[in-house]
């Protein structure tokens, strides 16, 4: 009785449910998780929960038709979909490395971000109180507020500012010069470094992880050949305005490195 059955389910509206409730399952699993975050840009994921949904509402708009056979069923096209779904569910998801970057990458991810900023303005307030800094960038596009502070002279870099600082030193290096700085970040090295250069990096992500490029200030460091590509580490220092390359750039001349964990969210974002 159990095979007679089995011949009147219709195996191509079978096999659509399995990918439309497979990969539902999957962009919810890495969500919940918060695995999704080594996949895309936090600004994408109400994308994939409406997603989500649409899977779910066809699937249960196709049930319907589950007992309804069909003599010819091609299952070829089905498979484009069911092995990409199988090879995302078994394969784990890790970071992605920077050995396979280039300096180049970080130049073209400076441009890039500089281009959308076009309509930053960055105003600078002094704190009469306790004599502190505050940059606030203010984006016309997508009206977000990124507080750049300095606390006792130094700068206070984190995740939701990397970007921001970097570029803001880039783009004020005399402002800066004899800045203390304090930040986290991977032991970043590029062809051509010396050995006592090293970039105290972040990961940036405008979009997905095919977009990746590390950005970051240059370091000084006398043991800087001795740092293992990707380890992470606490980067204290003072920047200076040296020649590179033939023109002045921003360098911290690093007095202190300490090991730490990777962050939770490993990836910094453009606003």
């Amino acid at each position: 009785m159990q095979l007679i059955k089995l011949k009147k389910i219709n195996i191509e509206v079978l096999l659509k449910l399995i990918i439309l409730i497979g990969f539902a399952f999957f962009f919810y699993d890495i969500i919940k998780t918060g695995k999704v975050l080594l996949y895309v840009n936090p600004r994408i994921i109400p994308y994939i929960k409406f997603g989500i949904v649409a899977m779910i509402s066809l699937s249960l708009f196709i049930v319907r038709d589950l007992f309804k056979p069909k003599r010819k069923v091609n299952i070829k096209p089905y498979l484009f979909f069911i092995i990409p779904l199988f090879m995302a569910s078994m394969t784990p998801s890790t970071s992605v490395s920077s050995k396979s970057m280039s300096l180049t990458g970080a130049k073209s991810a400076e441009q890039t971000d500089n281009t959308k900023q076009k309509n930053v303005t960055d105003i600078t307030n002094q704190d009469k109180t306790t004599g502190n800094n505050t940059t606030t960038t203010k984006t016309n596009t997508s009206k977000v507020d990124v507080k750049l502070e300095m606390k006792e002279n130094t700068i206070v870099v984190s995740d939701n500012n990397f970007g921001k600082w970097t570029e803001e030193i880039s783009n004020n290096m005399a402002k800066y010069e004899g800045k203390k700085i304090e930040l986290t970040g991977l032991v970043f090295k590029a062809d051509g470094f010396k050995d006592n250069e090293f970039v105290p990096a972040r990961l940036m992500m405008t979009c997905c992880a095919a977009d990746l490029v590390p950005v970051g200030l240059l370091a000084h460091y006398d043991k800087a050949k001795d740092l293992k590509q990707d380890t992470w580490i606490i980067v204290k220092g003072t920047i200076k305005l040296l020649e590179y390359n033939g023109e002045k750039s921003p360098i911290i001349i690093t007095e202190s490195i300490k090991n730490t964990e990777k962050p939770k969210k490993e990836y910094v974002y453009p606003f």
